[in-house]
């Protein structure tokens, strides 16, 4: 299937921080922070990338646009932690009291709910796959991107969540959106094989079918 043209977002993101330098880990998902996040548009066949300075702008463009998100893992992680880092900024004032300040807070607490409806309606294959086999949820090397993205020929992930961020405060900037940009491919692929039809293979080799996004059926 060409999807090519189509009002769709793949996108995948890395953290400032690993989940062991926090507190309470991935609780606190705000804690954590972003480093670096990328997304495909099918709509101009480009990847982009984002950061904390610019993600108000991103996800302005994304519910604005009406776009399918696509994830793997976004409904649970991804999602809530770009929510949570907008919503930081609407609760911290930035010139104490005024009323420009409680505007410029509405606006971005309207923003994050309406991006929480976007996200509802979302493609998030790993949560798909919960779905239809939720005893294998915690079963190590089965549903992860990376044993799942092998057993479909894929190359397999360069390092792990927990390298990014150290190799972030190391300022090698280059491998960690490399890396970022991999994981959408990746993602992106996956997500090409549902749409069409095809069956995934998971860590396990066994082989998955996950329902085709509304309008997308082959």
């Amino acid at each position: 299937m060409d999807l090519q043209g189509l009002n769709i977002i793949v996108l995948d993101l890395e953290t400032l921080k690993s989940a062991d330098d926090v507190p309470t880990g991935w609780n606190n998902k705000v804690a954590l922070g972003i480093s670096i996040g990328c997304y495909y548009s099918y709509g101009d066949g480009q990847f982009h990338f984002f950061d904390r300075h610019t993600l108000e702008e991103t996800m302005t463009g994304f519910v604005e646009s009406a776009c399918l998100l696509v994830s793997f893992n976004g409904i649970s992680f991804d999602f809530p932690l770009m929510r949570g880092l907008l919503r930081q900024a609407a609760e911290t004032p930035q010139s104490a009291g005024s009323g420009l300040d409680l505007f410029r807070s509405s606006v971005l607490v309207e923003l994050c709910d309406r991006f929480k409806n976007l996200c509802a309606v979302s493609y998030d294959l790993l949560a798909e796959i919960w779905k239809i086999d939720p005893e294998s949820k915690f079963v190590r090397g089965v549903n992860s991107l990376d044993a799942i993205a092998k057993a479909n020929g894929l190359a397999g992930k360069a390092m792990t969540g927990a390298d990014a961020p150290r190799l972030w405060a190391q300022g090698r900037y280059a491998e960690v959106i490399n890396y970022c940009a991999a994981d959408v491919h990746k993602t992106r692929t996956l997500f090409e094989m549902v749409c069409s039809g095809k069956s995934l293979l998971r860590g396990n080799y066994q082989p998955i079918v996950l329902p085709q996004p509304p309008g997308l059926e082959a």
